[in-house]
C-alpha cells in the first residue's frame, strides 16, 4: 500500500509510503469506506495516490466523520467530504438504508442521520478488525464535524497528516485523512 503524488496538489504534499503499522491501520479503513458505499449506497469508489498533507494548509472540506485514536499511535482518523460529495452519499444512503427518496440540497436532519449511519458503520467494521490485529492502538467511538472551529480543534498537536483520496464515480471525491500527533517514520 504505497502512496504517491496527485499532481494537481504539489504545492503542499510530498510522495510518501506508509509504514507497516500506517498500512495495517488504514488499509482496513480505506477497504471498508469502499464497501460501506457500494452496500449502502449503491455507489463504486477506488482510492486513488495518497500523499502527506500539510498541517499549516490542511482546510475543512464542509463535513467530516472522526474518530479518535490512543495507544501506540495517537492522532484522529478522518472521513472528510466535500459538502456536495456528503449530500450525494447521504441522499442515496437515505434512499436505500432509510427509504426517504426525498431529494434534499442541504445537509439536513435526514442528511446528516444517513451519514452518520454510513460513518459508524464504514469506521465500525475496520476497526473491529484493527482490534482483533491487537496492534495496541484503541479507536474511540466516530463523531461528527460539521463546523469549521471544530476541524481546527482536532488540529491541536497534530504533526503529520496523511492523506488518501477515495474517488466515487459519477460524484466526485472525498478524502480519508490520518491526523498524527507523533511524526511517524517509513
Amino acid at each position: 500500500f504505497s502512496l504517491g503524488i496527485c499532481k494537481n496538489r504539489l504545492w503542499r504534499e510530498k510522495s510518501v509510503s506508509l509504514n507497516e503499522t500506517q498500512s495495517k491501520i488504514l488499509k482496513p479503513f480505506i477497504e471498508e469506506t469502499i464497501h460501506t458505499l457500494k452496500d449502502m449506497a449503491g455507489l463504486d469508489a477506488t482510492s486513488g495516490d495518497g500523499f502527506q498533507d500539510s498541517v499549516e494548509q490542511f482546510r475543512f472540506k464542509g463535513y467530516a466523520v472522526a474518530a479518535n485514536t490512543s495507544g501506540n499511535l495517537r492522532g484522529k482518523l478522518l472521513m472528510h467530504l466535500y459538502l456536495e460529495t456528503a449530500l450525494e452519499i447521504g441522499n442515496k444512503v437515505n434512499a436505500l438504508v432509510l427509504g426517504d427518496t426525498e431529494e434534499h440540497y442541504e445537509v439536513t436532519d435526514k442528511i446528516s442521520e444517513a451519514l452518520e449511519e454510513f460513518g459508524n458503520t464504514a469506521i465500525g467494521l475496520a476497526t473491529r478488525g484493527l482490534d482483533e490485529a491487537k496492534l495496541g492502538i484503541r479507536f474511540e467511538p466516530p463523531f461528527f464535524i460539521l463546523k469549521v472551529d471544530e476541524l481546527e480543534q482536532l488540529l491541536t498537536d497534530v504533526k503529520e497528516i496523511i492523506s488518501i483520496p477515495i474517488h466515487v464515480n459519477n460524484v466526485g471525491r472525498f478524502y480519508f485523512n490520518f491526523l498524527l500527533e507523533d511524526v511517524t517514520e517509513n
